[in-house]
């Protein structure tokens, strides 16, 4: 056991694998005599459905007027079947919600999230303020213009901000100031992009000025959404970073910097595009970058538009360029532009496959379970791996019970799980003192919750009860 990390608690406070425990039935913690396999206990096939992790679905495909694939499905369709559906990504306009100055309107918002959160779904969050195209000419709202706001129109005829200008930053600070009150800290918010600056809010600016505006003015653009969602998880797009190639590694490493010290983490929207295939069988420019960002918030991967990427095998590779960036991004979430049905219908195996994957994937190989004296500390050990690509980025609660049927005792237990990094070994060893229960043999069983709602493992389903998994049997002695 010599490859596992150790987290030992004892009386509330973690220490060294190494250190004597006073009072505890055994001197040495390392004692293997109660170990116990539990690999036959594991199951890596069926699909988990665990909070905080999985695929998302563009339900608002860069604005409101965009219908796109919402138009596709039946409104009692409810996904349920779609293995890992975590949430629904929403990319609206500015102009969607503020067409006059002050006046806000969330009805569409307010409906949508009413909808499908009763179905047990999140959301994720983009405000957008130019989307390329004539059709939508007011992504960031006129009155900011008749308001002195310099904008540039395109040769197609598309209105973009200039995004340093003072009066736009102005006037969208008090936007998102007013997004912030909202939704800030709202728990039905998985995730909130920087989309204020870029064409389709992705950081860059092709179909607009083609310009690379200064570091100062991004900053600028990062600080307005931090300082209004200071309790939300933030992410910037990969293409900030590398639309600003042509300006040097220094300019680009400057912002990665500030980003990473203000805790946002990364989002790339470019998965299997063509521009981004040389050298590179994951399609990605900046992998790098999620090497410095992951830590700090959940990193999101989006793949090009399902009906391109079948048309573009050479691309696909049949959903192995998606594993290999998902992967390479140390992925929680993963989706793509289009109605969910047909990718389901097409790829129903590779959906299964990176549902466990995407974020944490807990499994329990083995434990240490003496026999329990009563009323007394007593040192057990269990035994994590998480498989996933990513950490887990919420604390989640675990609770140790002792069951028979003469009556069962519950204790939660203090271990931050946010620390099981991904492909390590972890030992979670712990202080526990059984109570108010008669002596006799009892069901272990470990149990992962957050709040009411239990953390599946990769365990198979007939040891689990009620949140909970049986892990062995032992005697609880006077």
């Amino acid at each position: 056991m010599e490859n596992f990390k150790n987290l030992i608690e004892v009386d509330g406070k973690k220490t060294g694998a190494s250190q004597t425990i006073i009072g505890g039935v055994y001197d040495d913690i390392n004692s293997k005599r109660h170990y116990r396999d539990l690999r036959y206990m594991e199951d890596d096939k069926a699909v988990l459905k665990n909070p905080h992790k999985g695929w998302f679905w563009h339900y608002i495909d860069n604005g409101y007027a965009r219908p796109a694939y919402r138009e596709e499905h039946e409104i009692s369709d409810g996904l349920g079947d779609f293995p890992g559906l975590n949430h629904l990504y929403l990319r609206f306009d500015w102009g969607d919600i503020e067409k006059e100055e002050g006046a806000y309107d969330f009805s569409y918002l307010d409906e949508t999230m009413e909808l499908w959160g009763g179905r047990g779904y999140k959301f994720h969050l983009r405000v957008c303020t130019y989307e390329g195209t004539n059709k939508i000419l007011f992504p960031t709202p006129k009155f900011v213009y008749d308001a002195g706001a310099r904008c540039y129109k395109t040769p197609g005829g598309a209105i973009q901000p200039d995004y340093g200008d003072p009066v736009y930053l102005e006037k969208l600070d008090n936007f998102i100031r007013v997004i912030g009150k909202k939704y800030n800290g709202d728990p039905r918010i998985e995730l909130m992009d920087i989309g204020t600056y870029g064409t389709w809010g992705e950081g860059h600016t092709v179909h607009g000025d083609y310009k690379i505006y200064p570091l100062e003015t991004i900053k600028k653009h990062l600080d307005i959404t931090a300082r209004h969602f200071p309790d939300t998880f933030l992410l910037i797009n990969d293409d900030l970073i590398a639309s600003r190639f042509a300006n040097g590694e220094e300019d680009c490493r400057e912002l990665l910097d500030y980003a990473a010290a203000r805790g946002f983490g990364l989002q790339d929207d470019s998965i299997c595009v063509q521009i981004y295939t040389e050298g590179n069988y994951a399609t990605m420019r900046t992998a790098w970058a999620f090497d410095k960002l992951y830590k700090n918030a959940p990193s999101v991967i989006e793949f090009d538009h399902y009906t391109a990427m079948i048309d573009k095998p050479h691309l696909f590779r049949g959903g192995l360029t998606t594993i290999e960036a998902c992967k390479n991004a140390y992925a929680t979430f993963a989706g793509f532009h289009g109605y969910p049905r047909p990718w389901l219908k097409r790829e129903p195996h590779l959906t299964e496959y990176l549902a466990n994957r995407l974020g944490y994937w807990f499994f329990m190989p083995a434990a240490e379970v003496p026999p329990l004296l009563l009323n007394a500390g007593n040192i057990i050990n269990f035994y994590l791996i998480n498989k996933g690509y990513a950490p887990a980025y919420h604390r989640y609660q675990i609770k140790i019970k002792l069951k028979n049927e003469t009556g069962e005792f519950t204790r939660d237990l203090d271990a931050d799980t946010r620390l099981l990094t991904p492909g390590e070994k972890t030992e979670l060893a712990f202080k526990f003192v059984p109570r108010d229960i008669p002596a006799g043999r009892y069901g272990v069983y470990f149990g992962m919750f957050e709040k009411d709602t239990p953390v599946r493992l990769a365990i198979k389903n007939e040891f689990y009860e009620n949140g909970f998994y049986r892990v062995c049997d032992t005697d609880v002695y006077e």
